[in-house]
């Protein structure tokens, strides 16, 4: 069982609010490797804002519920 609703195992962005799949890591990390020189995966940090991640499964059961939030909302940003 995982602490993201019982879901594969992910890696989440806090600032993006996104996931990555841990098994998707090391595909993503080389393919951003050879196409834009970014090795950011590398070292668990978001390719995007370059923050760390936090791995999912090592969050107290409840501590996850905000995946997901921002893209959840409604109405105008």
């Amino acid at each position: 069982m995982y602490g993201y609703c019982n879901h594969e195992p992910v890696y989440y962005c806090p600032k993006c609010d996104r996931t990555l799949s841990k098994e998707r890591v090391e595909q993503a990390d080389r393919e951003l490797k050879t196409a834009f020189g970014n090795a950011s995966l590398s070292n668990l940090k978001c390719p995007v804002c370059g923050s760390d991640f936090i791995d999912l499964e090592k969050v107290k059961s409840g501590g996850e519920k905000h995946v997901g939030a921002t893209r959840r909302k409604t109405g105008p940003a």
